[in-house]
Parts: C-alpha cells; sequence; structure tokens
C-alpha cells in the first residue's frame, strides 16, 4: 500500500447515487465501531475493578465450568486490554470493508442495468429454473448483474475493469497504481478469509515483497483499517461520480 494515498482527506461529497448513499453508510458505521471500541478502552482503563468485576458476573452461573471462571481470573486484565482483541476484530472490519465496495459494485450496477439493460447483453445463456425464480424482469435482472459482479470479484480485477470498459464505457483505475492497490486490497480479503490472513506461497507470488513472510499473517490495526476505509471512500466517489454523470442515475442528498 502506498503511503501516500492514506494521507489523502476525504472528498467532500454533497450528492451521489443511492448505491453511494449506502456505501457511505457502511464506512460510517466501521469508523463509529473503531471510535467505539477506543472509546471502551478509555473508559475500562477509566474505571478498571468496576470492568473486572462486570466481566467476572457475565460467567457467574452454575453452567460455567470451574475452568472457565480459573482461567478469566487468571488472565482477566488481558481480556480487558483491547490489544487481545485488535487483531480479531479488524480482520472483520476489513472484509467487511472490502465486502463494502464489492456490494456498491453490485448496486451501481443495477442502477445502471434499469437504465440501460442491453449492457448485459451477451452470449452466455442461463438455467430456465434461475430464470423462472423470478417474478419479474426487474428482479431477473438484478439477479443477473450481482451474478456477475461476483463472478468477477473471484476471477481478479483485470476482469473487472475489463468489464466496466467494455460495457459501461467507465475506467475504473485512472493510475496503475490505483489498481495494483485495489487488487491487494481484494486479495487480502479474501486470504483474510478462506486462509485466516496466513500468507500462503501463492499469494507471495503474487506480492513478492511478501516471499520473505510465506507461513506469517497478514497483520490489521485500526490505524491501518481506517486509512483503507479512507481510500475506498475516495476510490467509488470519484467512480460514482463518473457513472452517475454518464448514465443520468437520480441522484440523493447526502
Amino acid at each position: 500500500m502506498n503511503e501516500d494515498n492514506q494521507k489523502y482527506p476525504a472528498k467532500i461529497i454533497t450528492e451521489s447515487t443511492e448505491s453511494f448513499l449506502r456505501f457511505r453508510q457502511g464506512v460510517q458505521r466501521s469508523e463509529m465501531l473503531i471510535s467505539y471500541l477506543e472509546v471502551s478502552s478509555k473508559l475500562i482503563l477509566k474505571n478498571n475493578s468496576e470492568a473486572k468485576e462486570y466481566l467476572k458476573g457475565i460467567y457467574d452461573h452454575v453452567y460455567n465450568p470451574e475452568i472457565v471462571k480459573e482461567s478469566l481470573t487468571n488472565n482477566i486484565d488481558t481480556f480487558l486490554n483491547i490489544g487481545f482483541y485488535e487483531e480479531h476484530l479488524c480482520s472483520m472490519i476489513y472484509v467487511s470493508s472490502i465486502d463494502n465496495l464489492s456490494i456498491y459494485f453490485k448496486e451501481i450496477l443495477s442502477e445502471v442495468v434499469s437504465i440501460k439493460p442491453q449492457i448485459l447483453k451477451s452470449q452466455e445463456t442461463e438455467r430456465l429454473d434461475f430464470i423462472l425464480e423470478h417474478e419479474s424482469l426487474s428482479d431477473l435482472i438484478n439477479a443477473i448483474s450481482d451474478k456477475k459482479i461476483e463472478e468477477l470479484f473471484y476471477k481478479g480485477i483485470q476482469d473487472i475493469e475489463k468489464f466496466f470498459q467494455s460495457r459501461l464505457g467507465i475506467d475504473l483505475f485512472k493510475t496503475k497504481l490505483a489498481k495494483e492497490n485495489i487488487n491487494r486490497l481484494i486479495k487480502q480479503r479474501n486470504l483474510t478469509v478462506h486462509n485466516r490472513r496466513k500468507i500462503s506461497k501463492d499469494f507471495a507470488r503474487q506480492f513478492p515483497d511478501l516471499k520473505n513472510s510465506i507461513g506469517q499473517y497478514l497483520i490489521f490495526d485500526f490505524a491501518y483499517v481506517s486509512s483503507i476505509n479512507l481510500q475506498l471512500f475516495n476510490f467509488v466517489a470519484s467512480i460514482d461520480e463518473e457513472i452517475s454523470k454518464k448514465f443520468v442515475l437520480k441522484k440523493v442528498n447526502l
């Protein structure tokens, strides 16, 4: 990740598509969750004795094995330290952030398709049972667009880029660096979901800077995840502005 990209301020947006509105809400929830956790950590430190008693009380019931109580008592300071949970929490927030990007692409494509359905035209065929599952043409079009984006996200960034170029006439990535960054973020998400962040030989082949880290784990912290949210926000805001203008999509005030 290029560190300069992490220093960019957030773009000021006053109106956007409905797809971007929902994307922004996802980013805001992630950021507020991080803030909530940081506030909680400070309050726990400030009210340490009360926090310990409260935590013990949660597990103080007849169904709780004594070994759990003993572990809690011996490790209670660790369990009340936010650092104990940071990697786990940040992994979940990170995956949610990349999924938020994927969902934006699905939804903005659906918005475009509702105005210009011919962009989905291709030589591909759909099974009859898949078609009959949907009650209306609108539902079917939305399902096909969702299916297409899901396929694209698992094929790779080149396929996503090619689809938007050939079907929408939109260049998603204005620079090689932007493309490399988003590609890495998506691949990191897949590694997190499917291999618990453990760096495989295949992953290291794709990113040579990790060739000496095979078997180790990607490390996520709150600062990194927050910087990713900012980068994704600015990336999507620019795309949304371009797509909404080209296809004259409905705008909402933010």
